[in-house]
């Protein structure tokens, strides 16, 4: 269904409004030609699609059926959203499902999954979220006072990689590792700390084929008690009097190094 839009009071354009000082209110808002591409090639659900006048033979054959296709003067557009949004397409998306811990404890296979508490910066969240996408990662485990990584900029950081992701509640994060520890998973807590267990020996110490990468906030790092309740704690020691990398660098390179290690597990049997 496509219509084009000329009156910007139309509740149906609500989602759209003002996006450059608001989230949507329900669901999310996909931007941008690749973005708005692979969301409507992934399994997430679409609400609806807003395109700039003359834009729209390139998106209508990937729009399912019954989904509503708002057509839209630039200039209009502008003023509904707030800014000349990128390559002239927005959509509505509805939020995939956040499961709870319990599901991923009684189902997951052996791999590597990413934790993420108290991570606020979606610049950070969206390169984290990208690097393990690219690695196989697929399980992101999201803790207290961790961006959703359904929001605009989290989303475009990322290249949509998040539509890729199964999002877990970890709202209990030093007592849900400890359930997790019992279960048979080994937990590493990301550490600026000279005592933890460089990366390099990290996956000799481990022996359980479901691992859990557990960052921290940028500056703060992860809590005491979730350090202290993980199975395993680790560092990346740096050179030249280096301090710190940020964030998202370094558990790329964690991320790396373990799923390296897993797969030659895999290729040794």
């Amino acid at each position: 269904m496509t219509e084009t839009m000329r009156d910007l009071d139309d509740p149906r354009l609500s989602p759209y409004r003002d996006l450059r000082h608001r989230e949507a209110e329900e669901g999310f808002i996909a931007e941008g030609s690749v973005v708005v591409r692979r969301l409507l090639q992934s399994d997430l659900g679409v609400r609806s699609v807003l395109i700039h006048e003359g834009r729209e033979a390139k998106y209508l054959p990937l729009i399912p059926k019954g989904v509503p296709v708002y057509l839209i003067a630039r200039e209009l557009g502008k003023q509904l959203a707030g800014y000349d949004f990128h390559r002239g397409v927005l959509a509505h998306g509805v939020s995939p499902t956040i499961h709870p811990m319990e599901d991923f404890r009684d189902t997951a296979q052996p791999s590597l999954a990413l934790a993420l508490v108290g991570l606020s910066d979606p610049e950070n969240v969206g390169s984290l979220l990208r690097s393990a996408a690219a690695l196989g990662v697929r399980d992101i485990l999201l803790g207290p006072r961790t961006i959703s990584p359904m929001t605009r900029r989290v989303i475009r950081v990322s290249m949509a990689s998040v539509f890729r992701h199964r999002f877990y509640q970890f709202d209990q994060p030093a007592e849900q590792l400890r359930d997790l520890a019992t279960a048979g998973f080994a937990s590493i807590a990301t550490l600026l700390d000279d005592t933890a267990i460089p990366l390099i020996d990290l996956p000799q110490a481990i022996t359980s084929k479901r691992r859990i990468l557990i960052v921290g906030n940028e500056a703060k790092g992860l809590p005491p008690e979730v350090a202290k309740a993980a199975t395993h704690r680790s560092t990346l020691p740096m050179r030249n009097n280096t301090d710190s990398l940020n964030v998202g660098v370094a558990s790329a390179i964690f991320l790396y190094e373990l799923t390296r290690a897993q797969d030659a597990d895999h290729e040794n049997g």
